[in-house]
Parts: C-alpha cells; structure tokens; sequence
C-alpha cells in the first residue's frame, strides 16, 4: 500500500486549564516509528534502549491489539495517539495531569483526517475495498 502523506492543520491545544500549560506548543508529527507492549514502560534506559536500537519513539498498551483485530477481521485501520509522558521521564503526577489533554488533541487530529480522507478519498486501499 503507497502512503500519502496528509498536511493537518489542527490547533493543538496547549493547556490542560488555566493553571497548568504545555511549556512547549504540541505538535503533530508522524512517520515516527511506534510499538506497542503488554506492560507500561516507566523506564528511561528501556526507552533510551528501544530508541537507539529499534527507533521505537513510543510504546503503549493498547494499539496491537485494536489493529490485530481489525487486521484480522479484514478492516483497513489507523491508530492516532496523544502521547501524554515519557517513560522514566516525569513526574507522576505531572504525566496523569496530561492524560486527557494528549485524548483531546489525538481526538481533534483524528476528525480532521477522517474529515480530509473523506473529502479526498485518496487512500490507496479504501479504493481498491
């Protein structure tokens, strides 16, 4: 399947309320290589290790699952996620405070796709189902 690569245009938001904001305007990046574990990673060596050996950039406990079921059953799928803390990274506290911010802004990026894909219908493999 040919890829193409769609330019969203969606305003992330920054602040989880008025007292506590992003340092940094978040942004869309794809083509960052993902994977996906049956534990929650809470450590920087791991994270470090997955980076410089596999160029993994993050790891959750969910998406393999959603696409073996879909994969398995026939359906085309894509998974959008909001990253919300870095493993070994930060402050527990701090990271649980963004976990609804990055859902919010995962969400906003994912209707905007749907919204473009179906306006173009340009998905190689939509086309061909």
């Amino acid at each position: 399947m040919d890829f193409v690569e769609y330019n969203l245009d969606t305003k992330l938001k920054q602040c989880v309320d008025e007292t506590y904001c992003l340092p940094h305007t978040p942004k869309v990046v794809n083509g960052l290589r993902a994977s996906t574990a049956d534990i929650f990673v809470d450590n920087a060596a791991f994270r470090e290790f997955l980076f410089k050996e596999l160029e993994v950039s993050t790891v959750d406990e969910e998406s393999a699952a959603v696409v073996m079921v879909a994969t398995s059953n026939g359906v085309p799928s894509i998974v959008f996620r909001g990253v919300s803390d870095l493993a070994g990274g930060a402050d527990q506290k701090v990271s649980s405070s963004l976990y609804s911010l990055a859902a919010f802004n995962a969400f906003n990026v994912a209707v905007e796709f749907i919204e473009l894909i179906g306006k173009e219908n340009i998905i190689p493999y939509l086309k061909e189902s």
